[in-house]
């Protein structure tokens, strides 16, 4: 396009975004994120043109959405249009300079860090007992003593553990960040347990083959794919309410037990995928922790876990 053309719409500039993160190797759940949260939420602009949008009304959806969606969703959006406006810059001269979420002041929000405290373990681990499907149960333990995140967790394949000599790797190959971020750890012998667990049990529980993945379940149609959600909730007074603490407390909950564990900072950061250190850091950006020693460091971890829940 060159400045006489006319600018795209909206949702022309949503599939050239949508094409770009595929050729980045972002994760299909990221695209369905995207896509799906615009056209909910912006559906009404997506034949408009982007140099018809304006910053003041951009502004005004944001308080819009925070006040009817909340705070996180309205800056999630915000930040969604930006960054396809962004795309479409790079591809078409004759749009506006500027950016129209620039009008956007973002709320401030915050990631409540919240582990399980350490005297309530217990009641978690009878609460997890207490779950009548086997690979549910299952899966709360392998979030707890791996620390991973919910979808890492519940989309595992049999194709990503490995056995070896020295004990089982996990492999995600898509994980937050797409292919970039794929990692590897190691898993402690109690999750090695629990692997053996499901590989021996998941077709008497489908009552057919697992499709290979570690956690299956069935959807509306029968059709076995991994489970969807990892959050358990109980209908309380007629009401929806949070039975077990959500996956991410989980993670939290590993993270504060490889701190107390001593664990280095990082070891940690590698176990749970964080960004190493780079060229900030000289020292520390020469570091690469071993799968061999951070099999150490997840043990450790998993044993506390597992002495702290008293089971």
């Amino acid at each position: 396009m060159n400045a006489a053309d006319p600018a795209p719409t909206l949702g022309e500039a949503v599939g050239w975004h949508l094409r770009a993160m595929r050729a980045k190797g972002c994760s299909a759940r990221s695209l369905e994120t995207l896509e799906g949260e615009l056209r909910l939420h912006l559906g009404d602009w997506l034949g408009r043109r982007l140099d018809g949008l304006r910053r003041m009304e951009v502004a005004e959806r944001h308080e819009l959405l925070t006040g009817g969606s909340g705070p996180y969703l309205a800056n999630r959006v915000m930040q969604q249009l930006r960054a396809v406006w962004n795309t479409a810059a790079r591809r078409c001269e004759g749009l506006p300079a500027v950016n129209p979420v620039i009008a956007v002041t973002f709320n401030r929000v915050r990631r409540r860090r919240e582990p399980v405290p350490w005297e309530e373990l217990p009641a978690w681990a009878t609460r997890v007992a207490g779950l009548g499907n086997e690979v549910r149960r299952d899966l709360q333990w392998f979030l707890l003593l791996t620390g991973l995140r919910s979808l890492d967790a519940r989309t595992v394949r049999w194709e990503d553990v490995a056995w070896t000599a020295e004990g089982a790797t996990l492999h995600r190959p898509r994980p937050k960040g797409g292919e970039d971020r794929a990692f590897t750890v190691p898993v402690a012998s109690a999750v090695e347990v629990l692997l053996a667990r499901r590989r021996a049990r998941n077709g008497t529980f489908l009552g057919e083959d697992d499709d290979g993945w570690v956690f299956p379940t069935r959807d509306h149609a029968g059709r076995v794919t991994h489970v969807a959600e990892a959050k358990e909730q109980r209908v309380v007074d007629g009401r929806k309410v949070r039975w077990l603490p959500s996956p991410h407390r989980l993670r939290d909950t590993f993270a504060t037990a490889a701190h107390e564990c001593g664990t280095h900072p990082l070891d940690l950061k590698a176990l749970m995928n964080h960004a190493l250190p780079g060229g900030g850091d000289v020292t520390a950006g020469y570091i690469r922790p071993s799968v061999g020693h951070l099999r150490g460091e997840v043990e450790r971890v998993a044993g506390f876990l597992v002495e702290r829940a008293g089971v």
